[in-house]
């Protein structure tokens, strides 16, 4: 039961203890500062120092680079290739492999289920639909 109480007493007096707890702080912080206060008082003017040996402007260097013009010819003609493409079904159809390579055991059959008799260097490819990009 002192345990529930006192957490009561917490939450009413909750504005109380922040008060009390910022103002214990800046005591503090007064206290630490005047019993330190010859080194805050050195360290500002060192400061100050520092602030007064920086000039107010910086000089700068100004550096013109000059670039020989390209002329560009008439009627140059730029081919862009866009990725952008809309997704589409790609119906099943025979596909010609590179050079030495030879289509899967399940291939075959699978063309074969088709009505297909696949040469040497030729494999199967079932329907799929496109992603919208270009491999």
């Amino acid at each position: 039961m002192e345990k529930k109480t006192f957490v009561e007493w917490v939450k009413k007096h909750k504005k109380e203890l922040i008060v009390a707890g910022v103002s214990i702080v800046a005591l503090i912080s007064v206290i630490i500062g005047i019993k330190n206060r010859k080194e805050l008082e050195d360290t500002w003017s060192s400061l100050r120092k520092l602030l007064e040996k920086t000039p107010e402007s910086v000089p700068v260097k100004r550096m013109i680079s000059v670039t020989e013009s390209v002329p560009v010819k008439a009627g140059l003609e730029i081919n862009f290739v866009t990725n952008n493409k809309i997704p589409h079904d790609v119906a099943e159809h025979l596909r010609n492999l590179p050079e030495g390579w030879k289509a899967s055991a399940e291939k075959i059959a699978t063309a074969a289920e088709h009505g297909y008799n696949l040469l040497p260097g030729q494999t199967w490819v079932e329907a799929y639909r496109t992603r919208g990009f270009v491999a």
